[in-house]
């Protein structure tokens, strides 16, 4: 059995792994696949040695799509031979995350618009209206268009997005932007100037592109 870090389109010279392994670079024809030991059982030491060991790796290369805590197969040739038939989608995903990393933002609802999130909630086809206008809402809500005037002032660093929707109490949604690597402190600048009537917006990262790596391996 080995570990899943990272699919990468050059392997970076003495790579770690989370137990602190030599990591191995298994070439995959246009990619390479790094591999080390079996993952530690699930803790929060375990997850926090994971991440490190990707944030490593992404610093190290240009292009990296980090693999999920608990990724593994059961040897380097079943590995090649699971990656094999996605090789087109990890390419095309290789390429969009060269020379990139990941900001995320956490949308909350701001204090006194709780209401709004309450008939967001219960809204149901009927309110909305059927077939082409319910269809139409539903489209509009998974790009969240209130973000639009903050969505505007980024426009000059983000590269690509991608949203999340979440149902906990308050937390409305996570967005996740692809930035080039160095442009954190810029998108923190202009993120900054943009406030929003019903919704608070917290910026973290930069961070590995997570949001934008297919999920590999089991």
């Amino acid at each position: 059995m080995i570990g899943l870090y990272a699919i990468v389109l050059r392997a970076p010279a003495g790579a770690v792994g989370a137990k602190g392994e030599s990591l191995r670079a298994i070439d995959c024809g246009e990619f390479f696949a790094l591999a080390g030991d079996p993952p530690a059982p699930l803790s929060v030491d375990a997850l926090r040695a994971h991440e490190a060991a990707i944030r490593r790796i992404a610093d190290a290369t240009e292009a990296c799509l980090p693999a999920r805590f608990g990724a593994t197969s059961q040897s380097d040739q079943s590995l090649q031979s699971e990656l094999a038939g996605r090789a087109a989608e990890l390419i095309e995903a290789l390429q969009l995350v060269r020379g990139r990393e990941q900001m995320t933002l956490r949308v909350f609802l701001a204090r006194g618009h709780e209401g709004a999130a309450d008939a967001a909630a219960i809204m149901s086809p009927t309110l909305a209206g059927s077939g082409t206008r319910y269809l139409e809402e539903r489209r509009r809500a998974g790009k969240f268009p209130e973000l639009d005037p903050l969505r505007a002032v980024l426009s000059t660093v983000v590269r690509a997005e991608r949203v999340e929707r979440h149902s906990e109490p308050g937390l409305l949604a996570s967005v996740y932007h692809l930035i080039d690597k160095g442009a954190a402190r810029e998108y923190a600048r202009l993120a900054d100037t943009v406030k929003l009537e019903s919704l608070r917006v917290l910026v973290s990262g930069p961070w590995p592109a997570w949001s934008f790596a297919p999920e590999v391996a089991p």
